[in-house]
């Protein structure tokens, strides 16, 4: 079995591999940053499984007419970020626009201020191109496509969980605009919180 990782913003791909094998041993593990080629060339990938803004490119993908024959699975997803879209974000774009600067002058402080607000593992990051891309998406609201893809409900193939104490994403929000998605108790935005929880629903397809 083949299967693919898109990492959230700022976590090098490759510090999910632990937790992924854990939970899935004995499989093929294909890790990416989540950077606009993320989807390209999958290959024989038979499971795909977004986190944070990983889940975001794949959620934008589909909504812009991208059909996934593979399982899809999201953790912690979200169709716009910021909490001026009142899609479930509890972040502000004033915030992710400073974190923007802040990343600029001084990359190192900027990440490790990032992964305690986030409740994360301190990481090494991917491309700094890539990082300020991915800030760049995170601070725009969702297309018109995006927001109707959400409320029409997943595909059949899919599925998606959110934290219940996600200190940036509201839960309860999240699932009213992403029409499938489930929370799961107690958790965070980490992806340790979510793996394990979402694939309790995904054995039969794996």
């Amino acid at each position: 079995m083949s299967v693919v990782w898109i990492s959230g913003w700022g976590v090098t791909p490759e510090g999910l591999r632990s937790a992924a094998t854990n939970v899935l041993p004995n499989v093929e593990h294909l890790f990416r940053p989540p950077a606009p080629e993320a989807l390209d060339d999958l290959g024989g990938c038979e499971l795909l499984i977004g986190w944070s803004l990983g889940a975001w490119r794949i959620l934008d993908a589909a909504a812009r007419g991208r059909q996934f024959e593979s399982r899809v699975l999201l953790l912690a997803p979200f169709t716009a970020f910021c909490s001026e879209h009142n899609m479930g974000g509890r972040c502000s774009l004033t915030q992710v626009r400073w974190l923007r600067r802040w990343l600029q002058r001084d990359p190192e402080a900027a990440l490790k201020d990032f992964y305690e607000r986030a409740g994360l593992e301190v990481s090494m990051p991917y491309a700094a191109n890539h990082l300020m891309e991915g800030l760049d998406r995170l601070a725009e609201d969702a297309s018109p496509a995006l927001r109707a893809f959400g409320q029409a409900g997943l595909p059949s193939n899919w599925s998606a969980v959110v934290g219940e104490r996600d200190p940036v994403l509201d839960a309860a929000t999240i699932c009213r605009v992403i029409k499938g998605c489930t929370t799961v108790s107690g958790a965070r935005h980490r992806f340790e919180d979510l793996i394990g929880p979402a694939l309790d629903g995904e054995r039969h397809a794996v």
